[in-house]
C-alpha cells in the first residue's frame, strides 16, 4: 500500500513501540498527507479492512504512551486518527489508555460493519442449504440459464500464465461496473501479483462469449477466505452474473481450499447478510492535541457534534 496507494508527498513514520530492550520489535505506522499537515492517521485508506501495529503482540504500552506524548509535545500533530480497529483486540484498549495517559483528548467512533461466517467441516452443500431460499433459488435459476449459453465460462485463477489476462479482465469489468473509478489504479493489479506469488490469490472470472462480465478478487490465507473486491458489467445485471460467480467462489474456497472462515471485510451492504450472517464492527480512535488551537477546535466540534446527535429526534 505504501508504494501504490500513498501520495508522493506523504510522510510515513514507523514509530518503534516495542519493549525497552527491543523497541524496533513492534512498530506503529502513521501517515501524514504532507510534511506540514496537522492531521496524522494510521497508515490506512479505504482499501484497509483492519489496522494494527506491526508485530502487535510485542507492543509495549509504555513505549506507545511515550510516542504519543512526544507527538503531543511537538505540537505539529493537532489531530490523530487510528482506524479501522477491532474494538475487541488488545490494541484498541492499549491505544486508548496510552493516548489518555499522554495527554490527548480522546474519543472513539464507528467505522463500518464486517460480515463473516465461521464454517464447519461439512462442505459447500451444507453451507448452501443454510442460505435463504430466495438466494438459492435465484442462483440456481441464473446458473441454469447461463449453463445453456455455449459462451459461458467460469474460472478461478491463482497464478501462472493466465494471471495477467485475469487481472486485466478484472480491471476491465470494474470500469464497466456501477462502482466509482479506482483512486489508485496500480494497487489492485500489484496486490494480485503479490498474492499470486504468495499463494493467496483467488481471482474469479465469469465470461460470456469470450468477454469477462463479472470478476471477484478473493484472498485465502491462514484458513480464511477474504472477499476483497466484487464487480460485474452493468449491461449483464439482468443475468445475475454476480450472484452466480459468488456461489462458485464460495464453493471453491469451501470444497477446494477447505477454509474455516469467510470474511467480507468492509461494509454493511444488505446482500452480505444472506451469504455470511455473522456481523462484527470496526471502530476508530480520534485524539485531539490540547496544546494546539486546531486540536482544541477539533475537539469542540467533535464532542458538540456527538452531543447533538444524541438529542436529534429520530424519524417516526
Amino acid at each position: 500500500m505504501h508504494r501504490t496507494a500513498v501520495p508522493d508527498d506523504a510522510v510515513v513514520d514507523y514509530l518503534p513501540v516495542g519493549p525497552d530492550d527491543a523497541p524496533e520489535l513492534a512498530r506503529l505506522p502513521l501517515l501524514r498527507a504532507h510534511a506540514h499537515a496537522p492531521l496524522q492517521t494510521a497508515l490506512a485508506n479505504f482499501y484497509t479492512p483492519l489496522f494494527a501495529p506491526l508485530n502487535a503482540e510485542h507492543l509495549d504500552e509504555r513505549a506507545l504512551t511515550r510516542q504519543f506524548r512526544r507527538l503531543r509535545q511537538q505540537r505539529q500533530t493537532a489531530e490523530l486518527r487510528l482506524a479501522p480497529l477491532d474494538p475487541q483486540a488488545s490494541f484498541f484498549a492499549q491505544a486508548r489508555r496510552a493516548l489518555a495517559a499522554a495527554g490527548w483528548i480522546t474519543s472513539d467512533y464507528f467505522c463500518f460493519g464486517n460480515w463473516r461466517l465461521d464454517l464447519d467441516t461439512q462442505g459447500f452443500q451444507a453451507y448452501w442449504a443454510q442460505r435463504p431460499s430466495k438466494l438459492r433459488n435465484t442462483a440456481r435459476r441464473a446458473r441454469q440459464r447461463l449453463d445453456a449459453d455455449p459462451g459461458f465460462r467460469l474460472d478461478v485463477i491463482t497464478s501462472g500464465p493466465a494471471l495477467q489476462a485475469a487481472v486485466d479482465a478484472f480491471v476491465s469489468v470494474y470500469k464497466r461496473s456501477w462502482k466509482q473509478p479506482e483512486a489508485w489504479p496500480r494497487f489492485i493489479p500489484e496486490l494480485c501479483q503479490l498474492a499470486a506469488e504468495r499463494g493467496w490469490l483467488r481471482l474469479g472470472v465469469l465470461e460470456l462469449d469470450g468477454q469477462a462480465v463479472a470478476s471477484q478478487l478473493w484472498l485465502v490465507s491462514g484458513g480464511c477466505a477474504y472477499i476483497v473486491k466484487l464487480a460485474y458489467d452493468r449491461a449483464y445485471a439482468s443475468r445475475t452474473v454476480g450472484t452466480v460467480l459468488s456461489a462458485h467462489m464460495m464453493e471453491h474456497v469451501i470444497d477446494h481450499d477447505h477454509v474455516s472462515r469467510i470474511d467480507y471485510l468492509i461494509g454493511d451492504d444488505a446482500y452480505k447478510r444472506d451469504w455470511l450472517p455473522e456481523r462484527r464492527e470496526r471502530w476508530g480512535l480520534v485524539a485531539f492535541n490540547p496544546l494546539t488551537v486546531r486540536g482544541l477546535i477539533g475537539a469542540a466540534r467533535h464532542f458538540v457534534g456527538h452531543a447533538l446527535k444524541q438529542f436529534r429526534p429520530r424519524p417516526a
